[in-house]
């Protein structure tokens, strides 16, 4: 699933429980919603088991404002639908204090430093391991 505007895009994917969204460009608020449902939907498939996502985001440039907060309320949306993991691919340092900023504004508590990967081999594993841990 792809989604455009002038400015960058989206493409959706998932390989069993773990959806991969990778970004090109600058993402605004349109694209964010319009990647969100989509997004949304595809975990609705996976029936209540845990699952996790991975932002590929290694040809981003930036969110807009706009976008950033709409990541905040996806990011609340993905947890109450049972995403337990998520990992990042990025190495720019402005998209890096973005999504610090949107893990802070949903009131999570961690270092988005401890999850990020260089390439999407490494997330995929962090997020087979964390979706397959026994809880306690």
């Amino acid at each position: 699933m792809e989604f455009k505007n002038q400015y960058g895009h989206v493409t959706l994917q998932h390989e069993s429980n773990i959806i991969i969204a990778s970004f090109t460009g600058y993402i605004n608020e349109r694209l964010v919603i319009e990647f969100s449902t989509a997004m949304l939907n595809r975990a609705k498939s996976f029936a209540g088991a845990p699952w996790g996502y991975i932002s590929n985001s290694k040809h981003a440039q930036a969110a807009t404002p706009d976008a950033e907060a709409s990541f905040v309320d996806l990011t609340k949306s993905m947890i109450k639908d049972g995403c337990i993991a998520s990992a990042f691919i990025f190495d720019s340092s402005l998209i890096i204090n973005q999504m610090q900023r949107v893990i802070k504004n949903t009131g999570l508590d961690f270092n988005i430093h401890d999850r990020l990967f260089a390439n999407l081999e490494e997330a995929m594993l962090f997020i087979e391991q964390k979706i397959t841990e026994p809880t306690i």
